[in-house]
């Protein structure tokens, strides 16, 4: 008998994803068929799948395209990472086709509220758990407030909403003004720049102002389902390598927190440490991280054992059992790699409305 999953629009590290749960089937000579979306034609993507469809680009399009994939193609998961809120307000109409949905989250308030991380700190408080302190910026008198009289030793600051350190920045006082543009990457500016540059703004976006911690960030990876954590791989970060482990603070701290966020599917929990060598949470990422791939290393397959459990080809017992069998210890560094991109998409399928 052959299941089917359906990857549904995701970033880049959907390559990774199916890759990696094709070759889980293959050791372990389970026959799956993997489908592939995106409303682009990302063909590094789409070419990994066994069968491959465009999107539809309209939103009000969307509900009846997947419910006529599912239909023509007796799909049974649907996993989704972008729009995860409009696929909530919709996963009663979605698995009344009969089809599991995976969106990273099982509580629609709890996947707002991780999307806004002044929100998730004070759920996490809530939760009595260590957390980075966050204050809100909405408006230029605040920010320059905070600035004449700050609130932490190092000052950082970022949107409310965001993914990727899109919009981070340290505050450096005895900086180079030129550094934003010679040195970006570093990504340090002199608070008094960030503040004329922000009074620029007819409406100014809600910023997320927090002490800058030094300390190596813990990346967390986690399968969960309903808030019960299966397996968690973390990746200690320390430059351009990383430290590949299942233990330690940090590490129970994120699984802590995806428990707390009801997590459901796989997700990406962040740490750095205080002054004190102490974790405290920085976010909560309801969807695959963009270094998920990395893990493959630890010899866990993270993405085949969550795709094996929602297919009911292992329960929980199994996987953890899996978990446990294959986990080891590993260090990693990225190093940069090429693929071909692909003339066109031999896989590609149409849709009949």
């Amino acid at each position: 008998m052959i299941t089917r999953i359906w990857f549904m629009e995701s970033f880049s590290s959907q390559r990774d994803i199916i890759l990696a749960v094709k070759d889980f089937a293959k050791k372990n000579h389970v026959k799956i068929e993997v489908f592939a979306s995106h409303r682009e034609n990302r063909k590094e993507i789409l070419s990994t799948a066994d069968f491959a469809i465009i999107e539809p680009s309209e939103e009000t399009q969307r509900l009846s395209f997947i419910t006529e994939v599912i239909s023509q193609y007796k799909i049974d998961v649907v996993y989704v990472v972008k729009n995860a809120l409009w696929y909530e307000q919709h996963r009663y109409e979605i698995e009344a086709t009969g089809v599991t949905l995976i969106t990273g989250a099982s509580n629609i308030d709890l996947l707002k509220l991780s999307n806004s991380k002044i929100d998730f700190a004070l759920f996490m408080e809530q939760q009595q758990l260590p957390v980075v302190p966050s204050i809100l910026i909405d408006n230029v008198e605040q920010l320059q407030k905070n600035i004449a009289h700050p609130p932490f030793d190092k000052l950082c600051i970022k949107p409310v909403h965001g993914i990727y350190g899109m919009g981070f920045w340290r505050f450096e006082n005895n900086i180079s003004p030129f550094r934003i543009l010679s040195n970006p990457e570093e990504r340090g500016i002199r608070p008094d720049i960030f503040l004329q540059l922000y009074a620029t703004l007819e409406q100014p976006t809600p910023m997320v102002l927090m002490p800058y911690l030094y300390s190596p960030e813990s990346s967390v990876d986690i399968f969960a389902s309903k808030g019960e954590v299966l397996c968690a791989i973390a990746r200690e970060k320390h430059g351009s390598k990383q430290i590949i482990r299942n233990e330690g603070v940090a590490f129970e701290l994120a699984c802590r927190c995806a428990s707390a966020m009801q997590a459901d599917g796989l997700v990406n929990v962040q740490t750095r440490n205080d002054k004190d060598g102490q974790p405290l949470l920085l976010e909560i990422n309801m969807r695959p991280s963009g270094g998920i791939g990395n893990t493959l290393h630890s010899g866990v397959n993270l993405a085949g054992l969550m795709v094996m459990y929602h297919l009911n080809l292992l329960n929980k017992t199994q996987v953890k059992d899996l978990y446990k069998q294959h986990f080891k210890y590993a260090e990693v560094i990225s190093t940069s790699s090429v693929i071909q991109y692909p003339n066109n998409l031999t896989n590609l399928i149409t849709i009949s409305s």
